[in-house]
């Protein structure tokens, strides 16, 4: 009985680290969404400039954060993915956090 009521505090302590990590992750989310927005628009307004290296140089740069932002967007929704599916297992496993929602 006592290691049954030790492990459900452990599922009940990993599940509140799911709770902490998902928002943690959405907030992430809109972070790189709002940088890959800016560097979009900075994009759009740099083509109306004339052309010299310094231009070209800002340009790459822009286009590496732009890229940069993908590929960790992408990153951070699989692992959200992925953190929301164990919490709705562990919702499964332990019916008091289902009503803890």
């Amino acid at each position: 009985m006592q290691e049954n009521i030790g492990e459900l505090w452990c599922k009940i302590e990993i599940y509140n680290e799911y709770l902490k990590k998902i928002s943690s992750l959405l907030t992430q989310i809109h972070t790189v969404e709002k940088m890959q927005k800016k560097a979009e628009l900075e994009l759009s307004m740099l083509k109306q400039k004339l052309e010299n290296d310094s231009r070209a140089q800002y340009e790459c740069r822009l286009l590496s954060t732009k890229q940069q932002c993908k590929a960790r967007l992408c990153d951070m929704m699989e692992e959200l993915s992925l953190v929301q599916k164990l919490k709705e297992d562990l919702e499964q496993e332990v019916p008091i956090l289902r009503s803890r929602q």
